[in-house]
């Protein structure tokens, strides 16, 4: 419902919800909600007790917006069945509505049979249909735009500032990806020549140290970071830490073994292996760093010195497990591309975990 300003009262009825099953797709229910928070105030009808479907529109619903659970049809049960289930809503929904924010209406009631007895003659049948009966809702919304219909209209005008903030900054946060996406590349393949170049046992991560620095600190402009050398190398060797201590080097070197076998003679697979390896620590390091760079980017001057290790370390090891296996077959294929290294056939396979 919109209060329309201050003068006129809109209602919008929305679909109903008998066709939403708890199988079917979350943006059904969010298109949902996000219609819904458009209007002023909600009233949410029910002809009975909450389905499951109803109850999952609901209690996100009441925490975002002013809403009525209307208990309608009301004319189909017996007096006393009618008054249990109305109670039986309230407390069905305790902490999300009070009370009063529950009512009961019958807004077209069913025709019914009445029989007119006659003192002379057969009894005189006929269908009436009955008022409704909406005094519960009509006085409650009576009260409530005297008293909230300004705080209702700002409120809608909030949600919509605030739906449009989220919208923007998913665009910005699409484009910053896009511009970041090729320079993790660039600098990956930067690290892998390097490890070619100088390959050493477990991937000594100090020697693609300056790649991955400069790496942070593009990226941190993308996401208008100010970010200084020091600043970049202090993020490097926390990663650095991370990435060992979560096993992402064993995983990666152990993984590009296998898949190699003994397919090419041990100093060929050993700088491949590296190579392939650093690509894919940097591309790690890089994606972890976009993500972090998303999620605080509203927090007030956020510095780079003021990373929470914490947040890192979970960040790294949800990015770590995306799809390892087939990111590492490619890279290591790419690599034996981008490098010509001679006579790249892997026969071994893996199953991914």
């Amino acid at each position: 419902m919109s209060t329309g300003g201050y003068q006129s009262v809109n209602f919008t009825e929305t679909s109903p919800l008998d066709s939403i099953e708890l199988t079917d797709p979350a943006p059904d229910i969010d298109a949902i909600l996000n219609h819904a928070l458009t209007y002023d105030l909600v009233l949410f009808l029910t002809t009975g007790d909450l389905t499951d479907s109803e109850w999952q529109i609901l209690q996100p619903l009441t925490q975002q917006q002013r809403t009525l659970l209307v208990f309608n049809k009301q004319d189909q049960y017996l007096p006393l069945e009618a008054a249990k289930l109305l109670v039986q809503l309230q407390q069905r929904v305790l902490g999300l509505l009070p009370p009063a924010a529950i009512l009961g209406i019958s807004a077209a009631p069913r025709m019914v049979k009445v029989i007119q007895q006659q003192a002379i003659g057969a009894d005189i049948t006929r269908q009436e249909t009955p008022q409704p009966n909406l005094t519960a809702l009509t006085s409650t919304l009576q009260e409530i735009l005297s008293q909230e219909r300004q705080e209702l209209v700002w409120a809608t005008s909030l949600r919509q500032v605030s739906a449009l903030q989220r919208e923007t900054k998913g665009y910005l946060n699409q484009l910053r990806l896009d511009r970041s996406q090729p320079i993790i590349e660039q600098y990956q393949w930067l690290a892998a020549a390097a490890a070619l170049a100088n390959p050493v046992p477990a991937l000594d991560l100090l020697a693609t140290g300056a790649i991955n620095t400069q790496l942070i600190i593009d990226l941190g402009q993308i996401y208008q970071q100010k970010i200084s050398l020091a600043q970049a190398e202090n993020v490097v060797g926390v990663l650095a830490e991370l990435l060992l201590k979560l096993g992402v080097v064993e995983f990666s070197t152990q993984t590009l073994s296998h898949l190699l076998k003994s397919n090419l003679v041990t100093y060929l697979a050993g700088g491949l292996i590296q190579g392939a390896s650093a690509a894919y620590l940097t591309k790690v390091s890089g994606l972890t760093l976009i993500t972090y760079f998303q999620e605080t980017q509203d927090s007030p001057n956020p510095e780079i010195t003021q990373f929470s290790i914490s947040k890192l370390r979970e960040i790294l090891q949800k990015t770590s497990q995306q799809s390892q296996l087939p990111i590492l077959q490619h890279l290591l294929q790419q690599t034996s591309q981008k490098f010509a290294v001679p006579d790249f056939s892997p026969k071994a396979t893996l199953k991914s975990s």
